[in-house]
């Protein structure tokens, strides 16, 4: 696999971290052929870090130009995505592409049309579809070790001062007076369709799709233009009912708690980030058993690269999860958006 690198910030170096992993454990056939960003600075500065000879453009022409690669990584401000992708698939390229698919429907719905044009693999980076804790769950979910499902909550808590991947701040190349993610127009939204989106794919997974909510927006982060307080309620497909909850604050220290509970009739599923694992209590655990140790959320990425780089290299694999159930997150983030304005439930179609 010969791979370009769009959008060279902190999120890209995590992917790349899980490439070189993919390379040194199952010496993977993938070389970096070119590093795309509208700021040089940037590049050079993932260039060095990573210690990656290859070129560095300024713009994705360029180097469709000048540089042969067969697949391209993503990693650009949302309203990037659109065009990008579009020319990616033009040009013949597989494309992996960061969630969320676009900064609205209308773009999502061109690249989907321009992805099944080209016939090339088509996956979003949703890693949390890949998530080892993620898909415990749903395994024991199968096997009804907690009964049947009566409701799931998922909440999203962070603060802008110690995210893991620091993708608040600004890098030392962008000429921003702050960050593109505090930025409506850039994001597409606030941190529902953003980090929020991590957290509402499990629930899909293990529940099914939501099909209606009704939510309500809160602005606690002050350079957030778009919601940094988002709760709803989500009636999904297996007529569960969930509980949704996605925080964005500058400085508050948050409790403890496992961010995921799954309860059903017979007991609960809980599962965390950072040391949690997944815990099941049942009749036969009422005082709860680590089912699996925390495998650590950066996992996910390895995983998700290996499903790329498997679709690329085996004709007619298909990705764990199609690039259009990915629009369901989007649809459900818009669709929370639209029930705080109009002050009702929303039907998700």
């Amino acid at each position: 696999m010969k791979l370009a690198i769009a959008g060279c910030g902190r999120i890209a170096s995590v992917h790349y971290e899980a490439i070189e992993q993919l390379i040194t454990d199952k010496n993977y056939d993938i070389s970096i052929s070119a590093l795309i960003d509208i700021s040089e600075i940037n590049a050079k500065h993932f260039q060095k870090k990573h210690q990656i000879v290859s070129g560095i453009f300024t713009g994705l022409e360029d180097a469709l130009n000048r540089v042969e690669f067969d697949s391209i990584l993503i990693c650009a401000p949302h309203d990037f995505h659109e065009t990008l992708a579009i020319r990616s698939f033009e040009n013949g390229k597989h494309v992996l592409l960061e969630k969320p698919m676009a900064h609205n429907l209308n773009s999502a719905f061109k690249i989907l049309q321009s992805s099944k044009s080209s016939g090339k693999v088509f996956m979003i980076a949703e890693n949390s579809q890949y998530w080892p804790e993620v898909n415990c769950i749903h395994e024991h979910l199968q096997k009804k070790a907690i009964g049947e499902i009566i409701t799931a909550r998922a909440s999203f808590r962070q603060n802008t001062s110690s995210d893991i991947f620091d993708s608040y701040n600004l890098l030392p190349g962008d000429e921003l007076e702050k960050a593109w993610r505090f930025d409506k127009k850039s994001s597409g939204g606030g941190i529902t369709l953003d980090g929020g989106a991590h957290w509402i794919r499990p629930m899909r997974i293990w529940c099914g799709d939501v099909s209606k909510t009704t939510a309500k927006f809160g602005y606690p982060h002050p350079a957030m233009e778009g919601e940094s307080l988002s709760q709803a309620i989500l009636e999904l497909d297996h007529q569960v009912t969930g509980i949704f909850e996605g925080i964005l604050t500058e400085l508050t220290s948050f409790s403890p708690e496992a961010p995921f509970r799954i309860t059903g009739t017979l007991g609960e599923l809980v599962m965390g980030v950072g040391g949690f694992g997944v815990t099941l209590f049942n009749q036969d655990f009422p005082e709860g058993k680590k089912i699996l140790e925390d495998q650590g959320y950066i996992s996910s990425f390895l995983h998700q690269f290996d499903d790329f780089y498997q679709c690329v290299k085996t004709p007619g694999r298909q990705p764990v999860a199609s690039a259009e159930f990915s629009l369901g997150e989007m649809k459900t983030a818009f669709a929370m958006e639209r029930s705080d304005r109009e002050g009702k439930w929303i039907d998700i179609d």
